[in-house]
């Protein structure tokens, strides 16, 4: 008889992405913080349009700015990526542009305005921490911080010297502002790294890599977790019949195979709320949420005849399922002993059935 090995095809995944509510949730954010942002501007340009030049010519540009970040952050065809970037250089190039005019350009110089200008500054820089990869952010701060000071102790040494003291004091309080920022930021980004390690090494240890479904370990807690909360569930415990003849005869890749094949049968022909483990071998278990004994049962058939119709080179593929249901009085051996007895008898009455107790 000839090998065939037939391709295995994968479920559609269910699982919830959490990244992507993650950013929905940030653009919903971020849309409710422009829809504040643009009266707010509107009104310092209306107010001081007559009185201060740059608010005049600069805040309609940021107006025009605030309406295309509305429209970028409804239209969702753009990446989030691009608007929050477009969103860190406009207000960070806009408040130096607005520092420089402060310093150079107006005759008398505010201080009010320089101080009011640092504190959004610090703002841009947490924005810019949330934003990029930390070391960049880290980079990117530096450089602002250096031009900050650059431009304004050239201006304060040829004028205004007595507040030359202040502004270092200012500046120096930007620079620890932007230290201390990088370090809460790269704890944060150590400690994500962490959890995605210790996810990634918790999902190898629960999850049998040949079937991708949960492995012995995983599916005795969830059973665990039913008994604790004494739900009404079963459990069906399941082995392919004639499986070491069939391993012996075509090799044990072939057998994963097969294995691989079934598990997939399993899979895709429970409801959302139940789940199937590999259990060992060639052994599965399915665990039947909130369930009565005859739908349960009806469940084992199904399977079984599903698990029929898998086309494996002209072989009969069968298994054998021995289901029961929890009784308040059980623990996890007690259930799983049961289970194993009713398989036992499925076995002994000729394979390829459902036996039930």
């Amino acid at each position: 008889m000839n090998r065939r090995q037939t391709s295995i095809r994968r479920s559609p995944s269910h699982t919830p992405d959490p990244l992507g509510k993650l950013e929905e949730r940030k653009r919903y954010m971020y849309l409710i913080a422009s829809l504040v942002a643009f009266p707010s501007i509107y009104y310092v340009w209306w107010v001081y349009r007559d009185t201060q030049p740059f608010n005049r010519y600069a805040y309609p540009f940021l107006m025009a700015e605030a309406l295309l970040w509305i429209g970028a952050l409804l239209w969702r065809r753009i990446p989030l990526v691009w608007i929050e970037r477009m969103v860190l250089f406009t207000i960070g190039l806009f408040f130096f542009a607005k520092y420089l005019y402060y310093l150079y350009f107006e005759r008398v110089l505010i201080w009010s305005e320089i101080e009011a200008i640092t504190g959004v500054i610090f703002i841009v820089f947490i924005l810019g921490y949330i934003i990029l990869d930390h070391r960049l952010a880290f980079a990117l701060t530096l450089i602002y911080t250096a031009l900050t000071f650059v431009t304004g102790l050239v201006r304060f040494q040829a004028r205004d010297t007595e507040v030359l003291p202040d502004f270092i004091r200012l500046q120096t309080r930007q620079a620890v502002i932007a230290l201390l920022t990088f370090i809460l930021a790269k704890v944060k980004d150590d400690l994500r790294l962490a959890q995605k390690q210790t996810d990634y090494w918790e999902k190898q240890a629960n999850i049998d890599h040949l079937t991708q479904l949960p492995n012995r370990r995983a599916m005795s807690a969830l059973i665990q977790e039913r008994i604790d909360a004494k739900m009404p569930f079963a459990i069906l415990l399941i082995d392919i019949d004639d499986f070491k003849c069939f391993n012996d005869t075509y090799g044990h890749d072939i057998g994963d195979v097969l294995i691989s094949r079934v598990a997939f049968t399993l899979k895709i022909n429970l409801r959302m709320t139940d789940s199937a483990a590999r259990w060992g071998g060639e052994e599965f278990l399915v665990l039947v949420n909130e369930t009565s004994a005859e739908q349960a049962f009806s469940l084992a058939e199904r399977l079984r005849n599903e698990v029929q119709k898998i086309d494996f080179d002209e072989n009969l593929i069968s298994i054998s399922i021995g289901g029961t249901m929890f009784k308040f009085d059980d623990d996890l051996p007690k259930l799983l002993k049961r289970a194993d007895q009713t398989l036992y008898a499925a076995k002994q009455q000729g394979r390829n059935c459902v036996c039930w107790q």
